[in-house]
């Protein structure tokens, strides 16, 4: 995983909210196990993302990117009513093909690595059996593919999108990974993806990227339409319940 997504990991394990400061600089590096020009390199990112603001003599604060803060609004209405997520799908769809794409024209041979090895582990970690965590794998990998070409507003939009499906579809989410077959293709998709961009080819990841969109939406919308129906069911009373007086 990319050292800028694993610190904004760790900043949102500390709990940290937008005004606080963050731990200073040997103590982030300590616990990201990386020198402190590697972790200069990526504060200087999320700074640039608007994700962080360093003062002078003082230390790094945590702030609302802008992206984020427009977004923000969003976040309850799709609590409100799930099926925006569709929404949030559509654009999906119109960003990550674009990332794909340019990660297949620009990604350095770190990149590659990450992604490859990224990879690797979503698919060995499935054993594990713990649905959500596969979920948040899986959503790494579609930003580091967004990290990989280095186009910041593009990536700053992607983890706001991220933050507005998991919120409003965790259930469902999770329910992606329960399934064997579901999982299987899901797979073979990243590979594909991966691969496509790793070697260099735009086209051919653009087209893996939407292909892969496609099959989620396609399968979220039955995994709604089955717990409807299972809802609609289970309103009906039975035969023995019909038949008390």
């Amino acid at each position: 995983m990319a050292l800028s997504t694993r610190l904004e990991a760790l900043i949102r394990s500390t709990g940290l909210r937008p005004g606080d400061k963050l731990p200073a600089e040997r103590v982030l590096a300590a616990r990201l196990g990386v020198s402190r020009a590697s972790l200069r390199e990526a504060l200087g990112g999320l700074a640039q993302g608007g994700r962080l603001h360093t003062r002078q003599g003082s230390g790094h604060y945590l702030q609302t990117p802008p992206l984020a803060a427009a977004m923000a609004p969003l976040a309850p209405l799709m609590r409100q009513n799930p099926s925006y997520w569709q929404d949030v799908m559509e654009i999906r769809r119109a960003l990550e093909a674009e990332a794909a794409h340019h990660a297949a024209m620009r990604a350095t041979s770190g990149d590659k690595a990450r992604l490859a090895a990224h990879c690797a582990a979503l698919a060995s970690a499935h054993e594990a059996g713990e649905p959500l965590e596969d979920a948040r794998a899986d959503a790494a990998l579609h930003l580091l593919i967004a990290e990989a070409s280095h186009n910041l507003v593009l990536l700053q939009m992607m983890r706001g999108l991220f933050e507005l499906l998991q919120a409003s579809i965790s259930h469902s989410l999770e329910k992606l990974y329960t399934r064997p077959q579901t999982f299987r293709t899901l797979a073979r998709q990243h590979h594909a993806l991966t691969e496509a961009i790793i070697a260099g080819q735009p086209d051919q990841a653009r087209r893996a990227a939407l292909l892969h969109l496609d099959f989620v939406a396609a399968t979220l919308r039955r995994i709604e339409d089955d717990e409807a129906r299972r809802l609609r069911l289970s309103s009906f009373p039975t035969q023995q319940e019909s038949e008390t007086p």
